[in-house]
This record gives C-alpha cells, sequence and structure tokens, in this order.
C-alpha cells in the first residue's frame, strides 16, 4: 500500500505465525493509510519507543533497518525485525495503568506493510493521538501536555479508535495471517528487537 498521505510496546506485536507482505498493487483497497495503535514511554516531555528508546516526533516518519544488511528493500522485511510496530485494535483502558509514564495511542501506517497475527510492521508512520488516562491526576496532565506539544489529540482511551479511523482504515480481517500458535492460551514471546530509527522522510537524522 501506499499513500501520499501521511518498538514498540511490552508484547506488542508477538509475531508468531506466517506474515504477510501487503504493498501497491497486492492490496489495491488500502488507498489510505491504516489505523494501529501501540504504547511508548514519556521521557522528560517526550515520547520514546518502550524497548529501542528511539524519539518519537510529529510529522511522518521512515524506518530504516540497523540489524542487517541482507536486504535492499525498505522495511519493513519478512526476515527481519524493521519496521514500526503497531496493533490491529487498541490496548485495553487500564494496559497502561501500572506505570506511570506508559501511554498507549494511535497512529496511521502507509507505505510497505507486514501483516502478523496479532499486529503488523509498517515502513512509515504518523502519530494520531494518545489516550487518556482513566484517572485523573499528574499522568493525565502529562499525557495532555505532551500531546499538546505533539499537535495531537489526546482522547479518552475508548474514543481512540473512533479517532484513528476518521484518518486511517483499519486493516480488514480477511488480509490477516491465522494465528497457527499450538497452545492459544500460552502467552506470545517478545519480538525480536526492531533497531528502527524514526527518520524524517527527507532522509536526516533527528
Amino acid at each position: 500500500m501506499r499513500s501520499p498521505r501521511r518498538d514498540r510496546a511490552q508484547r506488542l506485536v508477538p509475531l508468531d505465525g506466517p506474515s504477510r507482505t501487503v504493498a501497491g498493487e497486492d492490496a489495491p483497497d488500502l488507498v489510505h493509510p491504516v489505523a494501529g495503535y501501540r504504547q511508548w514511554r514519556m521521557e522528560d516531555g517526550e515520547l520514546h519507543s518502550t524497548h529501542t528508546g528511539d524519539r518519537w516526533r510529529a510529522g511522518p516518519m521512515t524506518a530504516q533497518c540497523h540489524l542487517s544488511t541482507q536486504h535492499t528493500e525498505p522495511p519493513p522485511v519478512p526476515d527481519c525485525s524493521c519496521g514500526f510496530y503497531a496493533r490491529y485494535t487498541p490496548f485495553a483502558r487500564t494496559a497502561s495503568a501500572g506505570a506511570p509514564d506508559l501511554v498507549a495511542g494511535a497512529v496511521a501506517l502507509w507505505g510497505h506493510l507486514e501483516l502478523h497475527p496479532h499486529g503488523m510492521r509498517g515502513e512509515h508512520v504518523q502519530l494520531l493521538a494518545l489516550a487518556l488516562p482513566v484517572l485523573p491526576g499528574p499522568k493525565r496532565r502529562r499525557v495532555a501536555e505532551l500531546a499538546r506539544t505533539l499537535g495531537i489529540p489526546a482522547v479518552p482511551a475508548r474514543r481512540l479508535r473512533e479517532v484513528a479511523e476518521r484518518q486511517a482504515s483499519p486493516i480488514p480481517p480477511e488480509l490477516r495471517p491465522p494465528d497457527l500458535s499450538p497452545n492459544k492460551r500460552q502467552a506470545p514471546g517478545e519480538p525480536d528487537a526492531a533497531r528502527l530509527h524514526a527518520l524524517p522522510d527527507r532522509g536526516k537524522r533527528r
């Protein structure tokens, strides 16, 4: 999928089961960015990936692979862990409540996409919204202030999907690879570290 429009959390996108690559002519119905959901950590008034520590910024970002020199295709590719990670569905409203610096939100992804049973990896990404904590307090104020800094809305978690799908489309269920994990009750393991770097489309580091 390509569009001219405009990781990763703990247990964010378990990459079990086969993946499916979609781009351009392979997915003619995906003519808009797709909606995804993930978590970050708030550090010193900035938004960072929970595992890689990469800083997220306002505006479109493009993933680059720094793990492997074996592929020349743009991230993500099937046999690597590069790309921006996101889930198909929002986290539970209380999923980020256990840590004072953890925040959930919505993103739009486009370009090359790798679809997995429970989530996806994308070539390009843009922040859409942050989810406000359920309870009022200092954390809620920090999330609201960070959202203002990034120029995106901070909304109640129950409205996150609604806000995201005003600007991006969900991945149709029929495009998602099946979950072939033999034990459905077993918690999926962490995906391999995705050493992606959030870079502007013009290719300069920030």
